[in-house]
């Protein structure tokens, strides 16, 4: 049989014999021991120097080997040091009590020696296990840890890039636009096309700054959920697009079941306004562009739909959509940053929730926002 693996055990026991036989029995197995004679020397013995395991004796002098099994547990902060009683007690009563003090497993005294070396070789592989999950937990901690770094990291870096470019980018537009003004009579027909396509290069980048920059701000602040008032803040929202919406002729209609949920007021209005946005776009060449905003509260937590007549897209993309810069068409058919529903995604995300689409090519897209209900009203 394979030779056990070298612990260090410590060993409780009041009976100077019966201790000496024990830690021969365990040295014998290739074992490092410690012999305390009671429940006071134990502890002392397990603070100096942590053991990976103990044999305790539950009639001691002193506090017995229950209650010194409950302290060293409360020593043991997130390792796990597993206890086996050795004992002459009977009953069912005696076993339940050592294990709701924070024994692991048992041994009748006296103590066989084939039945020791069986005790520990079952200790010992699920104290390897142990071990194993404590070294992944540790490394995934460290992981998350060093991944949270990177990401803020990250996000630092795009506010700091997207915010400095701005200052050049209004230079340029600024300068632009004094050259189309006050030179437009000594500029050539090529002159004048190179000069706008400067102009709209500078406006679509000062959008695409706007949404790198509103991207990395959802990170930045903490979520705070709160009563908001549905109704309130679609009129808002739709006064903020009235002009599209009346280009258009379109009409944004708010279902008559919302009234008030619980959200993170930033986050929401940030989806919202990219949903609509989004909707108001691709419905335009429709005859009658129609968008509907609907919303529900169940016993799970919140459901937020914006449904549109416009042109759809292939379900194929429905998960890719999501990902920021990826575009369905070319800037020149619906002009747009490929940001906004990366926004939206991470928006509802940082309320523990998901978003999904549904569409068809013609017919029209529903995005749909879904968010459990917030802990602290779980808890009311």
């Amino acid at each position: 049989m394979e030779a056990l693996p070298e612990l260090s055990i410590l060993l409780v026991e009041d009976d100077p014999l019966q201790g000496e036989r024990m830690a021969m029995l365990l040295q014998g197995l290739g074992q490092k021991v410690r012999v305390a004679e009671s429940g006071e020397v134990a502890l002392d013995l397990f603070a100096a120097a942590p053991a990976d395991l103990v044999l305790m004796d539950v009639m001691l002098p002193g506090i017995d080997g229950f209650e010194t099994t409950r302290r060293i547990k409360s020593m043991c902060g997130g390792r796990w040091v597993p206890v086996i009683y050795m004992t002459v007690l009977g009953g069912c009563a005696n076993l339940v009590e050592g294990l709701h003090a924070g024994g692991d497993d048992y041994l009748v005294k006296p103590v066989e020696f084939e039945i020791l070396e069986a005790k520990l070789r079952s200790a010992m592989r699920t104290l390897g296990l142990y071990r194993d999950l404590e070294r992944s937990r540790d490394e995934l901690a460290r992981t998350n840890a060093a991944l949270r770094g990177a990401n803020r990291e990250l996000e630092c870096f795009t506010y700091a890039v997207a915010h400095d470019l701005k200052s050049p980018l209004r230079a340029i537009n600024g300068y632009g636009s004094l050259l189309a003004s006050s030179e437009a009579g000594r500029l050539s027909d090529d002159g004048h096309s190179c000069l706008e396509k400067i102009l709209e290069g500078t406006e679509r980048m000062g959008l695409l700054i706007d949404d790198l920059l509103e991207y990395s701000r959802i990170e930045r602040g903490p979520t705070a959920f709160e009563e908001i008032d549905v109704r309130e803040l679609v009129t808002q929202l739709i006064a903020d697009f009235d002009e599209e919406i009346r280009a258009n002729g379109a009409t944004v209609e708010l279902a008559p079941s919302c009234a008030s949920l619980l959200a993170d007021r930033s986050g929401l209005i940030q989806a919202l306004r990219n949903l609509l946005g989004n909707a108001l776009k691709f419905s335009a060449r429709v005859a009658r562009p129609r968008v509907v905003i609907a919303c529900e509260r169940n016993d799970d937590g919140f459901h937020v739909s914006v449904r549109d007549n416009g042109i759809g897209f292939d379900m194929s993309h429905h998960e890719r959509i999501f990902d920021i810069f990826h575009r369905l068409h070319r800037d020149d058919e619906y002009p747009g940053t490929g940001i906004g529903l990366a926004i939206v995604r991470k928006a509802v995300a940082r309320m523990q929730g998901r978003c999904r689409a549904e569409s068809a090519p013609g017919r029209g897209a529903s995005f749909h926002l879904e968010w459990p209900l917030p802990s602290a009203a779980l808890n009311t």
